[in-house]
């Protein structure tokens, strides 16, 4: 009887343990409004990967925009098994799927509503921490 009741309890553990769907944070998903030397500027990170900058009226990025006389999209991967996440933009030729470029940085999560980001510009290495090259984003409610 001894061994029913550890069996029982056994499943019901492994039961309730394999219920639960234990996904990303994804906090950082949606519009956020940044300033930067005066300057405001969006980014979207949207749910399906793609990203979006408008700074200045100009938009870059997403599923379809063109660069440099091609048709490319833009869309980011993040790395949440590190603090800060780890996050890269990359650049895609829709013509052959190649990729054009990649920039690398770090994000940190303040708050939900309050997202730090660093970037590494112009091919350069991905920073390590915050102290250059970052901006402070807030979230865009509209």
């Amino acid at each position: 009887m001894k061994l029913f009741k550890k069996l029982a309890l056994l499943f019901s553990v492994l039961f309730l343990f394999s219920s639960f769907n234990i996904d990303s944070d994804k906090s950082y998903v949606g519009k956020w409004k940044g300033k930067d030397k005066g300057d405001i500027g969006f980014i979207t990170l949207s749910s399906d990967n793609y990203a979006t900058f408008e700074f200045e009226g100009r938009v870059m990025g997403g599923k379809s925009y063109m660069q440099q006389g091609l048709n490319a999209a833009m869309t980011y991967t993040v790395d949440e098994s590190t603090k800060p996440y780890k996050i890269d933009f990359i650049m895609i030729n829709k013509e052959n799927n190649s990729e054009l470029g990649r920039l690398l940085g770090i994000i940190n999560m303040i708050t939900p509503d309050e997202m730090e980001m660093a970037i590494g510009f112009d091919g350069s290495s991905r920073p390590s921490d915050f102290s250059s090259n970052n901006i402070t984003f807030y979230r865009h409610k509209e």
